[in-house]
C-alpha cells in the first residue's frame, strides 16, 4: 500500500506564503507570531492524499517529542473489499509534517468495522504513549458510539475493547445507546483520573409528537474498554433530557483543560446547541454522569443569541470550550455577527463581563453578509486563547472557505501583536475551499491547525494542516503542558 505525501502546487506556493488581508506578504522566514512555519511542509502547509477520496482530519495532537498526531476520516477500500467505506483514519507525523513510518502503513492507522460509515471525532495520549480514539462505528446500517484503542506503533491494543479469538481483544468497543435503526454518533472523548474513559455524542429519541430527535448522551468505559455500570444509575450511560423540548440538541464538545484533561473532580462540562432554535448551551455533570447543582440551573446553562441596542449579544451555536487554570470557561461559538465569537463562564456558570467587551468578543474577516464559522478552540500556556474554523475570503474573487486562525488575550482583547495586528490569520491552502475543524498548541508554542483542502478540480478532499508561529518565546515555563501524553 502506497500514500503520498504532498504538498501545496508550486503554483500555489506564492499564496502559500502570505496572509492573505489585501496587504503585501509577509516573509515566509519572519518569526512574527501568526506567520507560517517555513520548516513545515511547503512554507507552513501540509496536504497528505492517501488514497484520492474524501479525507479530513477531525482532531490535531501535539506529542512531547515533537510529533504529531491527526485525525479523522480517509475513504478506502472496506474488508470484504466489495466496495469502499469512510474509514477512521490516525496519522502520525515527524515534526517537520513527514507521515512518521514507524507508525501504522506507512504513518497511517484507518479501521473499517462492516463497510459502513466510521469517523473520528477526538483523540487522547496516554502516559504510555498509546491512544485514545473517540470514534462513530457503523454495525448494520446503524452508528453506535465507539473507542478504538491504538499502541504506540499504530496497530490495534489487542487488550481493549470487544472480546476476540481466544483471550484476545479486538482493539475498539461499541456501544448501541439508540437502539436498532437509531444513529448514535460521537463528537468528544476524555479520560479521567483513574484511567476511565468518557464520550460523549447524541443519540435519538422518541418524543411525544412522534418524532425522533437528537438528545445528548455520554457513556463511560474501564480503561480496558468494558461498559462502567457505576456510572449513569447502572445502565453505563446517560441521556441527558432536551434543552429546549421537541427539538434537536447538538453536543460539539466536552471542554478539557490544555493538557487535555478534565475539570476539577473529574467533572464533566459539555457544550452544544439546539438545532436551529438560536440557543446554545452547557452543562456540567459530576463524575459519575450526575447532574452539577453548582453550576448554573441544576447543572445547565442555555445562552441565546440576540440583539441589544443594535448590538449582537450572545451566541446560537457553540462549538468549543476550555477550561482555564483559574477554572473559568472560555467557549467558542457564533451569533448574529457571523464571526467568531468567544464568551467566559465563571466557575459556577455565571457570565464573566469582565471578558472582552461586557462578556463578549467576535473576530471577523468577511463582510457582513459572508460568515466566518468557528470549529476550534485551544489555550496558551500564558493564558492566550487560539480560535481556529474558516473565514469566506474574496481575495481572489469568487468567495471561497480558507484556514481562519484568531487569538486573543487572556482578558478577551485581540492579541494585536498576531497575524494581521488585528489577532488575524487567514490562510489559504488551496485555490478551492479549506477549512480547519482542530488547532492545538505544540510543546514548541507553535499553533497547529487541521482540517481539509478541496482537491482542484476533482471531487474529494485532502489531509490539509497549517503551523503557525506562536510566540518567540517558550510559554510553557514548566514543561509542556499541552494535550500529549498525561
Amino acid at each position: 500500500m502506497k500514500y503520498t505525501n504532498t504538498y501545496c502546487h508550486l503554483h500555489r506556493l506564492a499564496i502559500a506564503a502570505s496572509l492573505l488581508f489585501g496587504a503585501a506578504a509577509v516573509p515566509a522566514q519572519a518569526a512574527h507570531p501568526g506567520d507560517p512555519d517555513p520548516s513545515f511542509g511547503q512554507l507552513g502547509y501540509l496536504t497528505n492524499d492517501f488514497f484520492g477520496t474524501d479525507e479530513q482530519i477531525h482532531a490535531v495532537l501535539p506529542l512531547r517529542d515533537g510529533r504529531f498526531v491527526a485525525a479523522g476520516v480517509v475513504t478506502a477500500s472496506n474488508q470484504s473489499g466489495s466496495g469502499s467505506s469512510q474509514n477512521v483514519a490516525v496519522a502520525r507525523y515527524l515534526p517537520n509534517g513527514q507521515l512518521d513510518e514507524s507508525f501504522g502503513t506507512g504513518g497511517l492507522f484507518h479501521l473499517d468495522i462492516d463497510g459502513g460509515t466510521d469517523s473520528v471525532a477526538a483523540i487522547k495520549a496516554l502516559s504510555d504513549r498509546s491512544l485514545v480514539v473517540g470514534a462513530t462505528l457503523t454495525t448494520d446500517a446503524h452508528a453506535d458510539f465507539g473507542v478504538v484503542k491504538l499502541r504506540p506503533d499504530g496497530s490495534l491494543d489487542p487488550t481493549f475493547g470487544e472480546a476476540d479469538a481466544g483471550s484476545t481483544r479486538k482493539g475498539y468497543v461499541r456501544l448501541d445507546i439508540g437502539g436498532e435503526n437509531i444513529h448514535d454518533e460521537v463528537a468528544a472523548v476524555a479520560t479521567q483520573s483513574d484511567g476511565r474513559i468518557v464520550v460523549a455524542g447524541i443519540t435519538r429519541v422518541l418524543h411525544q409528537n412522534g418524532f425522533l430527535y437528537s438528545q445528548v448522551a455520554l457513556a463511560r468505559f474501564s480503561a480496558n474498554g468494558d461498559l462502567d455500570t457505576s456510572f449513569g444509575a447502572g445502565a453505563g450511560f446517560v441521556v441527558l433530557p432536551p434543552f429546549l423540548g421537541d427539538d434537536g440538541d447538538i453536543l460539539t464538545g466536552i471542554a478539557l483543560d490544555q493538557a487535555g484533561h478534565l475539570g476539577a473532580d473529574d467533572r464533566i462540562v459539555l457544550v452544544g446547541y439546539t438545532f436551529a432554535r438560536n440557543n446554545a448551551f452547557i452543562a456540567r455533570l459530576n463524575a459519575d454522569g450526575s447532574p452539577d447543582d453548582g453550576f448554573g440551573s441544576n447543572g445547565r446553562v442555555t445562552i441565546q443569541a440576540g440583539n441589544s441596542g443594535g448590538q449582537p449579544t450572545g451566541v446560537s451555536i457553540l462549538s468549543a470550550a476550555r477550561i482555564a487554570r483559574d477554572g473559568k470557561l472560555v467557549v467558542l461559538g457564533e451569533g448574529g455577527d457571523r464571526g467568531l465569537t468567544l464568551m467566559r463562564y465563571g466557575a459556577n456558570g455565571a457570565p464573566d463581563a469582565t471578558f472582552g467587551n461586557g462578556g463578549r468578543v467576535t473576530v471577523k474577516y468577511s463582510v457582513s453578509s459572508d460568515y466566518d464559522e468557528p470549529a476550534a478552540l485551544a489555550l496558551q500556556g500564558n493564558g492566550k486563547i487560539v480560535a481556529a474554523g474558516y473565514a469566506t475570503n474574496r481575495v481572489t474573487g469568487a468567495p471561497h472557505k480558507d484556514f481562519y486562525v484568531v487569538r486573543l488575550l487572556a482578558d478577551g482583547a485581540v492579541d494585536t501583536g498576531f497575524g494581521d495586528g488585528e489577532g488575524r490569520v487567514v490562510a489559504q491552502v488551496s485555490d478551492q475551499d479549506d477549512e480547519a475543524f482542530a488547532v492545538a498548541v505544540e510543546p514548541s508554542g507553535n499553533l497547529l491547525a487541521g482540517g481539509y483542502q478541496q482537491r482542484l478540480n476533482v471531487n474529494g478532499r485532502d489531509f490539509a494542516q497549517l503551523r503557525l508561529f506562536g510566540d518567540p518565546d517558550r510559554i510553557f515555563m514548566d514543561g509542556f503542558d499541552g494535550p500529549g501524553f498525561d
